[in-house]
């Protein structure tokens, strides 16, 4: 018996015809809408928003001794009896209009806007004593801002940044129990400062859509009441008050493009 043992290489060089059964047709790219790449941010503006809003308020209460009556005892600082600051969050909706202008050079906007707000934030907390009855309470009736605003615009999108001045009114309620029940009460306007930005896209036509965030500081106040109480003579309460509003809005854009 014998036994060979073999190796095989081999070296191919080929030519070749295909024959494809399917021919799939180029997808034309999505024609350009000509009024979207003419569209500018050029001009005045008017338009409706709602939202809603959380406050973050500071407030103290005090009640100042009078000395003839109850002489100042250790650890009483300039005959005021307070507790450390403490603090309420006011929510609510809100609903309101705006209006401006802008002016588009390039990409770049700049422009001006006003707007006026009705809304429902508020919230009620315990005082110096929980136990003994003392409450504090704030609403915010209604705000209003005028700011400048400065964005980047392309493709019918605008991105802003806006601040300026603030205004709103705040309701206040401040109750001490001691020997007797004492209500603080006061609506005043304040005026502070707002900072923010948001997004703004053309929907259709002159008419634009846009989400926007601002924060407001209407900054602080101090508001005292004479009382006629076995201890004190004086009850006063100071507190602060910031706010972050979250809204949409619609605009409409007058003129034409």
């Amino acid at each position: 018996m014998s036994l060979a043992k073999t190796r095989v290489t081999d070296d191919i060089a080929r030519v070749g015809l295909n024959y494809g059964f399917w021919n799939t047709p180029a997808v034309a790219p999505a024609p350009v809408d000509p009024s979207a790449a003419a569209w500018r941010w050029t001009g005045f503006y008017l338009g409706i928003n709602g939202g809603y809003g959380t406050g973050n308020t500071t407030f103290q209460q005090y009640n100042f001794i009078d000395p003839a009556v109850l002489p100042p005892g250790p650890g009483i600082t300039n005959n005021v009896s307070s507790f450390a600051p403490q603090k309420l969050g006011p929510r609510g909706g809100l609903v309101g209009g705006q209006g401006g202008f802008n002016w588009q050079i390039e990409h770049v906007v700049v422009g001006v806007e006003g707007d006026a707000q009705w809304t429902n934030q508020d919230d009620v907390g315990c005082g110096q004593a929980c136990i003994s009855g003392d409450r504090e309470a704030q609403q915010l009736n209604w705000f209003a801002t005028a700011r400048a605003r400065l964005g980047w615009a392309n493709d019918g999108y605008l991105l802003y940044v806006t601040g300026g001045g603030a205004w709103g009114e705040i309701e206040q309620t401040s109750t001490m129990v001691s020997s007797d029940v004492f209500t603080l009460h006061s609506k005043q306007t304040r005026s502070g400062w707002v900072g923010g930005g948001g997004i703004e896209a053309r929907l259709v036509g002159n008419w634009t859509v846009k989400a926007e965030y601002l924060h407001i500081d209407l900054g602080s106040t101090t508001n005292s009441l004479a009382v006629a109480d076995i201890f004190y003579n004086s009850f006063s309460v100071k507190s602060s008050f910031r706010d972050d509003i979250f809204r949409a809005g619609l605009n409409y854009k007058l003129g034409a493009n």
